[in-house]
């Protein structure tokens, strides 16, 4: 396009300005709007890889961190796994809360509101700090209850004291944790997905260096046992914390963190993220209350079933890392053109992020249902767990491509501030058909761990099917936030 003549260096001045600002506002349309399937795929392949690579190394270092911890016994493996629950449910309030941050700051860049998203994000921290000092008094006052609670009357004496001491330690470190996972939300909305990577890479090697430093007590160190290896998880998350803030601080981001900006309550914006997030933190308590009723369904079997449990469990998380990385994208991606009132190119971009994650699963589902038993090898020598290890896993991965389609669909519908409907979803899966399922298949049928994991299979695939309609159904896109 010709220019037009212009008069005086100030006049020119303003006019390479504007051909900037034009060119910085086209290249970001670009990003969302490029109108070749191959520019959607390069996109939605940016914004997963790292969210992929991130919850592949969490997941690994998770492994890593409970074989680290099984030559300390059985016992100490099911000290960890006892611990899960009530970590999550301090997690749950955070996970929540950030996912009405991610869907804001979205749309904030999706309709270039630079000085909304700063907003949201330092009111967002203002609510975490409030929930931290909740959350970590109540827990560490009812720590010993609420281990014993679920551990139930067939778990050993020796599990719960090395539980207890495990999340003792979390609950002291759980505000690093809590705010990381809110600085990672926001980034996410902007669509900077290789923050919590980088992050969470530097923080798992020194989680692992740390283990093995503290749990056997090596170079010097303190032998720790289960204490230890708690120790080492909060010193990396420690690591994680620092990075997101330094990256918040720095002015490199397309938000950023200022201290000299007002921290005071924005009531307004507060609403707003609540509007989003108070849905899914009923999504969260769902989920918990569900996966506390199954837990102590599986702690009833006694210390071999539940051992097993925690291995297989702690596998499986490698089996999730697809659907919750491209769910990551799907978030992103709806949120942002809703932002520029696209819903058209939500839809194309979502069928496109589920057919990737499709693909991918069905890979890690081969490798789960052929390897299980080798990986359960790692962990234990001993036969009975291993064989029921490789028999659940089998379990899991006939399921994997379905449990992973459900977590697209349901991050696309938080994106779109849909979070109502997702908390009903889960609460179907969760509360009405897993725990109901496994009690009957335990219970009646007396299939004991088996009967567990067919019902854990089967409630993904319903709210799949729920998640699925409602996408179909397009009422996400008039939803305001």
């Amino acid at each position: 396009m010709p220019q037009n003549d212009w008069v005086g260096d100030e006049n020119k001045g303003i006019q390479q300005e504007e051909v900037g600002k034009k060119a910085k506002r086209s290249k970001e349309k670009i990003d969302i709007e490029t109108e070749t399937l191959a520019g959607k795929n390069k996109l939605i392949i940016e914004l997963t890889w790292p969210a992929l690579a991130e919850n592949i190394l969490a997941s690994l270092v998770s492994m890593a961190d409970t074989i680290m911890v099984s030559i300390l016994g059985s016992y100490a493996i099911s000290a960890v796994g006892l611990v899960t629950q009530p970590r999550f449910i301090m997690l749950s309030s955070f996970i929540a809360l950030g996912t009405g941050v991610t869907a804001m700051v979205a749309r904030a860049k999706g309709a270039g509101n630079k000085k909304e998203a700063d907003t949201v994000l330092r009111q967002s921290i203002v609510v975490s700090l409030a929930l931290l000092l909740i959350l970590c008094v109540i827990m560490m006052v009812f720590c010993r209850q609420l281990i014993t609670w679920i551990a139930g009357a067939n778990i050993s004496t020796m599990t719960i004291d090395a539980a207890v001491d495990y999340f003792e330690v979390q609950i002291i470190g759980f505000p690093f944790l809590g705010l990381t996972s809110i600085m990672n939300a926001a980034l996410r909305g902007v669509g900077n997905t290789r923050a919590a990577f980088y992050s969470n890479t530097v923080a798992n090697i020194v989680n692992v260096i740390f283990n093995y430093l503290l749990i056997g007590g090596n170079f010097g160190f303190p032998a720790l046992g289960v204490m230890g290896a708690s120790i080492a998880t909060v010193i990396g998350q420690g690591v994680a914390f620092f990075f997101c803030l330094y990256l918040l601080l720095s002015k490199r981001q397309y938000i950023h963190l200022s201290v000299k900006e007002s921290y005071l309550p924005d009531w307004s914006i507060i609403r707003r993220i609540t509007k989003i997030g108070i849905p899914a933190l009923i999504e969260q308590v769902i989920l918990r209350v569900g996966l506390l009723a199954f837990t102590l369904i599986v702690t009833s079997l006694g210390d071999v079933s539940y051992t097993a449990h925690t291995i297989a469990l702690n596998i499986q998380s490698l089996s999730f890392t697809t659907g919750m990385a491209f769910g990551t994208a799907a978030t992103t991606l709806t949120g942002q053109c809703l932002g520029r009132k696209r819903p058209d190119l939500a839809k194309e971009y979502v069928k496109l992020t589920q057919r990737m994650s499709y693909v991918v699963s069905i890979v890690i589902a081969v490798f789960l249902f052929i390897g299980g038993g080798f990986i359960a090898g790692w962990y234990t020598k001993e036969t009975a767990v291993i064989t029921l290890v490789s028999q659940v896993l089998m379990i899991v991965a006939i399921a994997n491509p379905i449990s992973n389609a459900r977590f697209v669909y349901n991050s696309a519908l938080r994106g779109a501030g849909d979070a109502r409907y997702t908390a009903m979803t889960t609460f179907v899966g969760i509360i009405l058909v897993r725990p109901v399922l496994a009690a009957i298949l335990v219970y009646v049928f007396q299939l004991h761990l088996i009967g567990v994991w067919i019902a854990f299979s089967v409630d993904p695939v319903v709210i799949y099917t729920l998640a699925k309609i409602r996408w179909a159904s397009g009422k996400w896109a008039t939803i305001r936030v």
